[in-house]
């Protein structure tokens, strides 16, 4: 945690130019900032209307249905429905995994920060200030597109998705301080239809952390 607020304000400091080998450095203080594992609930509307949706006799007597994310580092994360009897697990107990890319900005949670993970990236800067870095990331020979913003002084980060000229997804992730480390606490994600409209930002959150060593 210290070590990625260091590096942040060192780029403000130093009027850091965001180019390809910052976003590495950035990638590879944010990994570092992690901790080796976390265990938490993660709950928000969506969750509750999807956990509703599982069949009663589905979850084990006397139990409520939720759902567990859980992180290592060099393995990824798991979002698992826990409560849930035998066949109940078979069934639904993966149905949150989809959300995992959601949760970790593409390859920014998850990937070893290296230069190959971002080498099939086409890379703009768009602006840049002494608060934050806006990043414009295109995979090559495809016509998608994110933003990234970066608020150096913040923990905050924020992912806009496009597809050719179309807006598809916004994801704002804040993080919180849990045993010097740093830990992705909220997530908002706002999604636009093909049609235009608008819904309103999905709120998740996840409560009662636990850090692994």
């Amino acid at each position: 945690m210290r070590r990625l607020m260091v590096f942040l304000l060192g780029m403000v400091s130093l009027g850091f130019s965001a180019d390809r080998a910052f976003l590495i450095q950035f990638h590879r203080a944010l990994v570092e900032g992690l901790p080796p594992s976390f265990e938490a609930e993660l709950q928000g509307g969506p969750i509750e209307k999807k956990l509703a949706s599982i069949p009663k006799d589905m979850v084990q007597s006397g139990r409520k249905a939720r759902v567990r994310i859980s992180y290592k580092k060099n393995q990824g994360m798991k979002l698992e429905v826990i409560g849930l009897t035998e066949e109940g697990q078979e069934l639904y107990g993966d149905i949150f995994q989809p959300y995992v890319k959601v949760f970790t900005l593409g390859p920014l949670l998850l990937s070893a920060p290296t230069e190959k993970t971002w080498e099939n990236y086409t890379m703009t800067t768009v602006a840049e200030d002494d608060r934050s870095v806006i990043l414009s990331l295109s995979p090559k020979n495809t016509a998608n597109e994110y933003i990234l913003f970066i608020d150096k002084t913040t923990l905050r980060l924020q992912r806009l998705d496009f597809k050719g000229s179309g807006f598809l997804t916004s994801t704002i992730l804040k993080f919180t301080q849990k045993d010097n480390y740093w830990i992705p606490e909220v997530f908002l994600n706002k999604t636009i239809m093909e049609d235009g409209t608008e819904n309103l930002p999905d709120r998740y959150q996840l409560v009662n952390i636990k850090v692994g060593k």
